[in-house]
């Protein structure tokens, strides 16, 4: 016996030793596979994430941007709205208010009185400052309705400019007439202009005529610079109409030079930024040919003497139909590079981020490279701890297992159960695991048959007794507590069936809470819900022994007389409407002031065809109740 375990044990070393070498190479075999997969898995997941992160940036970038563009959107609706709400008001303007507010200068032209740019309290109860005006001397101001206009958008100015320029240089109204009034404090624009400027004959108020405009669209002015204020700046006028006639033009100055800032400082490291026009015009660049900032926003694709720059706004415009939205990702294999776009709301302008291939390779190949170096560590690593446990915990645990094993396959349950077969049970990892399971298997085998028996009767009896009332419950309603439509359908089926076969008579009664609706639609459901809960307690407690009360549906139950006693059904169906008329629930909607039941009885015999022509016959007999004035039983024995 002794020779025999030591041949065992010997080959279970021998095995082990066979089972490391193909570990370890199964290791190395799987180790090459995972690093190149995971190389490449790291390294395109590197490359999409960074690209997706980028593609995020554009959009943040871009609402952000937006955002100057959007009030001022915001700020000329309102404007428009206010004005109109004015222009069709009743208020008045009549010559000697309009010549309150202007006066004619020695050169022809009328201007605004200089009061109200210097600061003033009008007679119209409105504080003005910073506020100017100038009409043409080629512009009569005879026309009343034209003065009146005038006048409506210096009081709107007065009211709305100080709140609009906190982020606009100004707020100023055109008209279609060679006249303007501005809001823009620090600029007396007004009283300083030429007095023969034709202002509705330049480009960007033209642009508003309705010759020009028929669409009547608002207007976005080109990218220019201020050389007076050296900043960069735009315009943006909405054209005013009413019942097809051009009224007023308001507009916004809006300064761009912290976004042509942002254009350069704040972007990825790396990349670049630049801006287009939807036509092809380049907005602004970081590095030549944008320079000379003075020139941005002039630039056409024919002037732009860069051949990657132009086939970039063709590669933008071809993919994306000259709209690409709010997020769109290309590359540009000309450049090498990926190419972030996003829409700016408003002058529709294309953001654009150029990041170069070079760089999504250098950080994916950095962090795949990182990731593969601590993979290789780490499977070193887990192969020396595995060596190191299977040489220590396996071999010998293992033989003592296989002893135990040919025992219990021998049929000696008894050898392991009672220990004289020792196993490794003191082990605390899976060999450990293994045989304290084996030991405890053999005593459960033992055991098993003795209690096997007795736990199935337990739980048979179990299961017949949750099933019993399983089957109560589904027979109840939930909310009264009495039967529901699934008992009745099953009761009536077999009272019928006596019935027909000649057992026995029955009653049926089909009962109605009279004007149960209108009792809901006064005092709620939740008290309708409590009074049916009082009458269906009534009726079951007005009811023989050996009858019983369903709930038919909604307001509607139904009860069935069993023959048997000495009590007539007739009678104890007039002693239910009795039981809910002495409830006495308070109901002064009602024709009886109280709460009241109809009802229909039918007599189940042998000569109905079927169970639901004498639920239709009680039902007749129903609703003849609720016609002769409710609160009343009918049948033919009544």
């Amino acid at each position: 016996m002794n020779n025999n375990y030591l041949q065992k044990w010997r080959s279970t070393r021998s095995l082990m030793r066979s089972v490391l070498v193909r570990i370890m190479l199964a290791a190395a075999l799987v180790v090459g596979g995972l690093t190149a997969l995971a190389y490449t898995f790291i390294y395109n997941e590197t490359q999409s994430r960074m690209l997706d992160n980028h593609g995020d940036w554009i959009v943040e970038r871009a609402h952000n941007d937006s955002l100057i563009f959007e009030l001022a959107q915001e700020n000329l609706a309102r404007f428009s709205q206010e004005f109109l709400r004015l222009y069709t008001s009743d208020v008045v303007v009549d010559e000697e208010t309009f010549w309150s507010y202007y006066q004619r200068g020695h050169d022809g032209a009328v201007r605004l009185r200089r009061e109200f740019y210097d600061g003033l309290y009008a007679d119209d109860g409105l504080y003005y400052s910073g506020v100017t005006s100038f009409i043409g001397n080629n512009q009569p101001v005879d026309d009343p309705e034209l003065r009146r206009r005038l006048v409506l958008s210096l009081r709107l100015l007065a009211q709305l400019g100080p709140a609009m320029v906190n982020r606009f240089e100004n707020v100023h109204v055109t008209y279609p007439e060679n006249a303007i009034a501005l809001y823009a404090p620090g600029t007396p624009w007004g009283l300083e202009a030429e007095p023969d400027l034709p202002m509705n004959e330049l480009g960007v108020i033209r642009a508003m005529q309705q010759s020009e405009n028929p669409e009547r669209l608002p207007g976005w002015s080109g990218l220019y610079f201020d050389a007076t204020a050296q900043e960069w700046a735009l315009t943006y006028q909405v054209p005013l109409d009413l019942d097809g006639r051009h009224l007023i033009n308001p507009s916004h100055d809006i300064s761009l030079t912290d976004l042509m800032e942002r254009l350069v400082s704040d972007t990825p490291e790396g990349a670049y930024n630049l801006i287009f026009r939807p036509d092809g015009y380049l907005i602004a660049h970081p590095a030549e040919p944008a320079s000379d900032r003075r020139w941005v926003g002039q630039m056409s694709l024919e002037t732009i003497d860069d051949t990657e720059l132009t086939g970039l706004y063709h590669r933008i415009n071809d993919a994306t139909g000259g709209r690409p939205g709010e997020r769109t990702l290309l590359h540009y294999p000309e450049m090498d590079a990926w190419l972030a776009v996003s829409e700016l709301t408003g002058p529709q302008w294309w953001f654009i981020s150029v990041y170069p291939d070079a760089l999504l390779r250098q950080a994916a190949h950095q962090a795949a490279t990182a990731v593969l170096v601590s993979g290789l560590i780490l499977m070193a690593l887990l192969i020396g701890i595995i060596v190191y446990i299977i040489q220590r915990d396996a071999a010998i645990p293992l033989a003592q297992l296989s002893r135990a094993a040919e025992s219990v396959a021998d049929g000696d349950y008894d050898a392991v159960a009672e220990g004289r077969i020792s196993l490794p049970r003191g082990l605390r990892n899976e060999v450990g695991l293994l045989a304290r399971t084996f030991h405890g298997m053999t005593i459960n085998i033992r055991d098993a048959q003795s209690t096997l028996e007795k736990v199935v009767a337990e739980r048979t009896e179990a299961l017949e007794s949750a099933n019993k009332s399983l089957r109560e419950l589904s027979l109840l309603d939930g909310l009264l507590g009495i039967h529901n439509r699934r008992a009745f359908d099953r009761d009536l089926k077999s009272v019928f069936e006596q019935s027909s076969r000649g057992v026995g008579e029955f009653y049926l009664m089909m009962v109605d809470v009279d004007e149960f609706k209108l009792f809901n639609d006064t005092y709620g459901h939740a008290r309708g819900d409590e009074v049916l809960k009082q009458i269906a307690a009534s009726i079951a407690g007005s009811i023989r022994r050996d009858d019983r009360v369903y709930r038919y549906g909604g307001e509607e139950l139904a009860v069935i007389f069993n023959p048997l006693g000495s009590e007539p059904p007739a009678q104890a169906a007039k002693r239910v409407l009795a039981g809910v008329a002495q409830l006495a629930i308070p109901f002064p909607e009602s024709a009886h002031g109280r709460v009241t039941i109809s009802a229909g009885l039918a007599r189940g015999h042998t000569g109905c065809v079927n169970a639901d022509e004498l639920v239709t016959e009680a039902d007749r007999h129903l609703y003849a109740a609720k016609r002769a004035g409710r609160n009343r039983l009918i049948s033919e024995l009544v």
